[in-house]
C-alpha cells in the first residue's frame, strides 16, 4: 500500500508481504510472529523438532531478548528487521572447515544489498559479523550450530531499518545507526529483506561451490583494512595493522614482519 504521494509510509513499511517472500526467495518455509524473545532461539527450536523444509525463514517485528556473539545483547525496537535462517549446512558449506566463512559471506551479502538500496552511503563490513554505516552499527549477525541435528546451521540477522534510537540506552544510541536515518526516508521491510535474501542466496551458492574469493570480494567493504587494530582472540591479544580478510574468512593482521590470521575473535580497538 502506498501513500497518495507514492512514498512508503512508516505504517506500511512495518508490514511483511509473506506472499512475495514465499514466491521470490529461496526460503522453502516461512513463519512470522509479531514478537519473540529471539529469532535464533526460535530457529534452533525448529531445528530440534525436525521435519521442516529448508531453508526455513523465521521473522518477527520485534525481539525482546536478541543475542549477539558471546554475552552481547541486540537492542531491538519497532521498525528493525529481525530474522533468522535455518539451513542445511551441507547446502552452504563445501566442508566443515568453511564454517568461519559463513558470518563473513553473510555480512558481505548484507553490505551488497544495503549498498544497492542506499548508494553513496558509507556501508562497510567490520569483521567478522557486523555491518557499519560510517562508524555506527547498522547490522549484526549471529551464526550458530545446534548440537542436534549436526547438519543444521542458524544464521540470525538484525538490521536497523526504520527503528528510532530515541529510547535506546546511551551506549547504543551513540554506536548505532538506521537505514531510515541515513537516507531520510522509511523503507518497506519486505523490500529490504528481499534484497538481502537474494544476495545471501548467491553468496551461499558460491561458498558451497567453492567459487567465493573473500579476499577480493571483501576488499571494497572491509572497514578495517589499513587500520591499526587490537584483536582479542581466545586468551591472547593481537596488535597490528589489518591487511584485509583472507579467502578462508580469517582476519589478516600484520604484526611487525610477520602475518597473523585470526579465525575467531573480537576487534576491541581500531585506530
Amino acid at each position: 500500500m502506498k501513500s497518495p504521494t507514492g512514498s512508503t509510509t512508516p505504517t506500511d513499511a512495518a508490514r511483511f508481504d509473506l506472499g512475495r517472500l514465499e514466491a521470490e526467495t529461496f526460503a522453502a518455509e516461512i513463519a512470522y510472529r509479531p514478537e519473540v524473545p529471539s529469532t535464533n532461539d526460535w530457529a534452533l527450536e525448529l531445528a530440534h523438532e525436525g521435519g521442516h523444509r529448508l531453508p526455513f525463514l523465521v521473522l518477527a517485528s520485534q525481539q525482546t531478548q536478541g543475542r549477539g556473539r558471546g554475552t552481547n545483547r541486540w537492542w531491538s525496537a519497532p521498525g528493525a528487521l529481525t530474522f533468522s535462517l535455518l539451513l542445511d549446512s551441507t547446502a552452504v558449506l563445501p566442508d566443515i572447515h568453511a564454517l568461519p566463512q559463513v558470518s563473513v559471506v553473510t555480512a558481505l551479502a548484507v553490505c551488497e544489498a544495503l549498498g544497492s538500496l542506499a548508494p553513496g552511503q558509507p556501508v562497510g563490513l567490520k569483521w567478522p559479523n557486523d555491518v557499519l554505516l560510517g562508524r555506527c552499527k547498522l547490522c549484526g549477525i549471529l551464526v550458530e550450530s545446534p548440537a542436534r541435528p549436526p547438519d543444521r546451521l542458524v544464521i540470525g540477522i538484525g538490521i536497523n531499518v526504520n527503528n528510532s534510537f530515541a529510547e535506546a540506552p546511551d551506549d547504543v544510541r551513540q554506536r548505532a545507526a538506521s537505514l531510515a536515518d541515513a537516507t531520510g526516508r522509511p523503507w518497506a521491510l519486505t523490500d529490504v529483506l528481499l534484497r538481502v535474501l537474494r544476495a545471501a542466496e548467491q553468496q551461499f551458492a558460491s561458498l558451497q561451490a567453492g567459487r567465493v574469493r573473500l579476499s577480493e570480494a571483501c576488499r571494497p567493504w572491509c572497514v578495517l583494512s589499513g587500520r591499526a587494530v587490537t584483536v582479542v582472540a581466545g586468551r591472547g591479544r593481537i596488535e597490528g595493522v589489518c591487511t584485509g580478510i583472507g579467502d578462508d574468512g580469517a582476519l589478516v593482521v600484520r604484526v611487525g614482519e610477520s602475518e597473523r590470521r585470526v579465525f575467531s575473535g573480537v576487534v576491541e580497538a581500531i585506530r
